[in-house]
């Protein structure tokens, strides 16, 4: 029996939609929260990974040739890599990363995988905001479970929370078991 040429589109597109591959369709995700694909690997690919405290930040002056850039020290509460407990941490990152929102304040906590530095010495999270996570004042991490990747169940709506080491060897064990 001939179709009419609506219902012929819309089979025809039903077709080419069930002949692509899962991975060509992306869930839509919240605006301003970025996902990074656990294959993408928030650890394998940091060169620093730690829960700090903010205790210093300034802006340096460019020299002739050179970007404006952001100077951030922490206080190391936990290193994972690339970091001891402990110590100060001074990072620098591109200002065009502090225009875009990315910003540090004086006493905030935070669990950061950071690539490790470019030639120029900057460095940013992995992932942008994917990198970056909050610290409760008990030295818990809080974890929106989608923006790692890891399915939200409806019975469970909040975010995670966990120590900083405990949260790294999920994420660790994790991407090493990705195919």
């Amino acid at each position: 029996m001939p179709c009419s040429r609506s219902k012929c589109l819309l089979l025809g597109l039903m077709v080419l939609l069930a002949s692509l591959p899962a991975t060509a369709v992306k869930p839509l995700q919240p605006p301003g929260i970025h996902v990074l694909p656990l294959r993408h690997s928030l650890t394998l690919q940091s060169g620093y990974i730690f829960s700090g405290t903010v205790k210093a930040v300034k802006r340096l002056t460019p020299t002739s040739g050179s970007v404006a850039v952001m100077q951030i020290t922490f206080y190391v509460n936990q290193g994972l890599r690339g970091a001891r407990t402990g110590q100060a941490l001074v990072i620098r990152e591109w200002s065009g990363l502090w225009q875009a929102g990315e910003r540090y304040r004086l006493g905030e906590r935070v669990m950061l995988f950071l690539y490790p530095p470019s030639k120029l010495g900057l460095t940013s999270p992995v992932g942008g905001a994917s990198g970056r996570f909050p610290v409760d004042p008990a030295g818990q991490v809080i974890i929106e479970p989608r923006k790692v990747g890891l399915p939200t169940r409806i019975d469970f709506p909040g975010k995670l929370r966990m120590l900083p080491g405990e949260f790294f060897r999920v994420l660790h064990r994790t991407e090493e078991s990705e195919p």
